[in-house]
């Protein structure tokens, strides 16, 4: 699972905001008295509109306010009201930041400026874009909205609207949100994100969808799905990614549920608490706690602490039966995609049964101290048991048509593996790699 965790550039980008210098453009018109000095028009018209004295600036218009600079076409000043109207290839500029808009007005009295039609904001390193724009220089609010995206160095957020408080370094975006990692084929989705940039913490929620789509040793795409109903970021060490609430995680035959999952910063490792199962293949995996490691983008190894139990269906000659192992503690190492070795530890018990070809043929139950088993080509191969072994031997005979009498204590085969939505990894893709 080549998984970062949320909160990355992509993230921290989109809260731009919070690394501006105090003079944003938009504030250039919100110092009351300070005057306004044009710099060049190439007309300008001293007049009444609607009963209000007003200058009105047309052509080429350049003017500064204290450290900002500002072109447009035109520009009319209400003298009373304090309002401007600016049209026409409008640009601010303050230090190395620069807005452009089509069209926007600033109210003196309110302190809060307007863009509209197009808003484009760079600082260098950042583009934000959104159809609309509303900055209040007094207490440093500002908000996007309409088709938000922010964008840098192949990291892209995407939202209907966004808001951001300058002194409390707290952002929020709502609506259709989605964080796309293009580097890491990665995209977020949700309804509701908040940053806080002083805590470095994010949270997603409204139905939050992580994919990521990957390319394996051998070529091919492998898709990781993430759901749940909130997922968390924290970039401060330790670094985290939690997902909180029915979660659900697949990866072509890996699936698995549980109340929290916990993501390594490198993506290698998952921690599963609170009810976790694991599927692999027709094997389910319980315990109190089950984390997943992954080696090479390839699933490496699976960890069971507390009431570990492993469940293998198996279909044969028309014949299904499931093989189990139960103990306190148990390890199960893949290699090249199929299982190789189990160890369980503390009241270990294995309960497997025999075939000839396809044709059933009985089953052996074992139990000690500790169990291991190994594999060949998927089928097992040796087991070996230690610490105050017993084995017993059901002949077919006697085990036909009764199996169900000889499961292990907490026997249990679930139906209720999650399977992604195509939907879901449409959109992804679609996000990522748009036409």
């Amino acid at each position: 699972m080549a998984l970062r965790a949320f909160g990355s550039s992509a993230l921290q980008m989109m809260f731009l905001l919070s690394a501006m210098t105090p003079g944003f453009p938009l504030s250039a018109f919100s110092q009351g008295p300070s005057v306004v000095v044009v710099e060049h028009a190439d007309s300008l018209v001293g007049k009444i509109i609607a009963g209000e004295e007003a200058r009105e600036l047309m052509g080429n218009v350049e003017f500064t306010h204290d450290q900002v600079r500002v072109s447009c076409d035109r520009a009319t000043e209400y003298r009373r009201s304090g309002r401007m109207v600016l049209t026409g290839n409008v640009v601010v500029r303050d230090d190395s930041v620069t807005m452009r808009a089509a069209a926007a007005e600033y109210y003196r009295n309110e302190r809060r400026a307007d863009a509209f039609q197009g808003v484009m904001l760079e600082d260098g390193r950042v583009t934000l874009t959104a159809r609309n724009a509303q900055y209040f220089t007094g207490p440093k609010k500002a908000r996007f909205w309409t088709d938000v995206v922010v964008q840098e160095a192949g990291s892209t957020v995407i939202a209907d609207s966004f808001f951001y408080d300058r002194l409390d370094k707290h952002s929020v975006a709502r609506g259709k949100v989605t964080v796309l990692e293009r580097d890491d084929n990665l995209t977020i989705s949700g309804t509701h994100l908040e940053h806080w940039s002083q805590t470095q913490f994010s949270r997603m929620t409204g139905s939050p969808v992580l994919v990521q789509f990957d390319t394996t040793l051998s070529g091919s795409v492998d898709t990781l799905v993430v759901y749940s109903r909130i997922m968390e970021s924290y970039r401060s060490e330790p670094k985290r990614m939690v997902a909180i609430d029915s979660v659900r995680i697949i990866r072509s035959d890996l699936a698995a549920i549980s109340e929290l999952a916990q993501f390594s910063p490198a993506g290698d490792s998952v921690s599963l608490r609170t009810s976790p199962v694991v599927w692999y293949g027709k094997t389910q995996i319980v315990g109190d706690s089950i984390t997943i490691y992954m080696k090479s983008r390839l699933l490496d190894r699976v960890l069971v602490m507390g009431n570990a139990y492993g469940t293998s269906r198996i279909d044969s000659g028309g014949v299904v039966r499931f093989d189990q192992l139960s103990g306190e503690f148990m390890k199960m190492y893949f290699l090249e995609r199929r299982l190789s070795k189990v160890e369980v530890d503390h009241q270990a018990t294995s309960l497997y049964h025999l075939f000839e070809d396809t044709l059933a043929n009985g089953l052996n139950k074992t139990s000690g101290d500790r169990v291991v088993m190994s594999f060949q080509g998927g089928k097992l191969s040796s087991i070996v048991v230690s610490g105050g072994a017993e084995g017993q031997y059901v002949p077919e005979n006697l085990l036909r048509g009764g199996e169900s009498a000889y499961h292990l204590p907490g026997f249990g085969w679930r139906d209720d593996r999650p399977h992604l939505r195509i939907q879901d990894v449409t959109s992804a893709s679609q996000s990522i790699h748009p036409r």
